[in-house]
């Protein structure tokens, strides 16, 4: 339960901040239209609060509060009531609730704020908690909107850098959390990351040896772009149950930490049964983990695709078989419509390998044509084009 009194003095506080604030403009844009409880859902620290703040510029009047905020400790269901007697007496109609799952039960009073009319948007980074709450208390009554770490063409836009193979290799080693960004600090990261996986995880499902999963977090990191395997993840932590493995991944999905992308199969199966490949949700935060990753420019160029990819997409999947590999396949409406394959630098000796492993998924998928992607590299060998990321991020954002 918190006082009326600091209710009123946090909210003056915020306005007077949010007034000040100059936020970067992100490509992301959120609809306004209708009478819909608004949701943006992402990693902590994208920038979700700034998101909403960019799209509701012109909404003058509106009630602020972020649920990280020590002073709101303890602030419980029964608080939303003083909440909205402050904004029925000074006339405001909008509500703005930063990391909204931390309060047990706030799908119930945003359901009723909903029907008297309020605005209200939200933000949260959990994807199964907020899923589970606004499937339950609020179908049909809202709209979500993902949002991840600056995309290429953000970066760019926020250091004043110019496209080419120079600014995407900084970006590979920096990725796109906008605090990283300004103060390029890699204790940032490392302490964002343990934060998320003890406070987020670990606080949130009880678990007791929060070390375990922190480590597993870690030797994630540093797996980006391999495949990956639960029972030798279980033996090289000394955890007991590959059940329980399986379950702190899980964990770590939904805080958007890391995808696990499945071998394409028509069989769902199949889908279930072989190794998944593991995607960090930004690559800065994969290098300041992990030593081994920080020098492997094909993994960071791998991985900074297939972030590139999520932002439009949850339906992505690898193709392998006895003898090859493509490391993207992008499925819509329960039909495979993009082939796209990632490698640094193509050479005489791996040319032939890159080529095949994307015609093999072509063929096994009908696709007429497929991308391979690289950090400088530009070609043309009929079927399949041969593109820079550098390029092909800045159109594909």
């Amino acid at each position: 339960m918190i006082l009326e009194s600091t209710l009123k003095y946090v909210i003056k506080e915020y306005a007077e901040l949010i007034n000040k604030s100059k936020p970067v403009k992100r490509e992301k844009e959120i609809s306004l239209k209708g009478n819909l409880v608004t949701v943006v859902t992402g990693i902590r620290r994208c920038g979700k609060s700034t998101l909403l703040q960019q799209a509701l510029i012109k909404e003058k009047k509106k009630i602020y509060l972020n649920f990280e905020d020590n002073r709101l400790e303890g602030f419980d269901l029964s608080d939303f009531n003083k909440v909205e007697q402050i904004a029925v007496s000074d006339k405001i109609n909008c509500f703005v609730f930063d990391e909204i799952q931390n309060i047990d039960g706030w799908e119930k009073y945003i359901r009723s704020a909903h029907d008297k009319g309020f605005k209200i948007f939200l933000t949260g980074s959990n994807a199964f908690m907020l899923s589970r709450e606004l499937g339950t208390k609020l179908t049909g009554r809202h709209i979500q909107t993902e949002l991840f770490p600056f995309n290429y063409k953000e970066y760019l836009s926020l250091t004043k850098e110019k496209s080419g193979k120079e600014s995407l290799i900084n970006y590979l080693s920096t990725g796109g959390f906008p605090e990283y960004l300004i103060s390029k600090d890699n204790e940032y990261l490392r302490t964002l990351t343990r934060d998320i996986v003890i406070r987020d995880i670990a606080v949130r499902r009880k678990i007791k040896n929060e070390h375990v999963i922190l480590r597993l977090a870690i030797q994630l990191m540093s797996s980006v772009g391999k495949e990956i395997s639960y029972n030798k993840l279980s033996q090289s932590l000394n955890i007991k149950s590959v059940r329980t493995t399986i379950d702190y991944c899980d964990f770590l999905k939904e805080s958007y930490l890391f995808d696990f992308l499945p071998l394409f199969s028509y069989s769902i199966k199949q889908q279930q049964i072989n190794p998944r490949k593991v995607y960090s949700v930004d690559t800065g935060m994969a290098r300041a983990n992990s030593l081994s990753f920080s020098e492997d420019y094909g993994r960071m160029l791998e991985n900074a695709v297939f972030i590139c990819l999520r932002q439009t997409s949850q339906d992505i999947m690898y193709f392998k078989d006895k003898n090859t590999e493509c490391d993207f396949l992008i499925k819509k409406n329960e039909k495979i419509v993009s082939a796209i394959q990632v490698c640094s630098h193509l050479t005489e000796e791996n040319i032939a390998r890159e080529l095949n492993g994307i015609r093999a998924a072509m063929v096994a998928t009908k696709l007429k044509s497929g991308i391979i992607v690289t950090l400088d590299q530009e070609d043309d060998f009929g079927e399949i084009k041969v593109m820079p990321a550098w390029k092909w991020m800045s159109q594909s954002q």
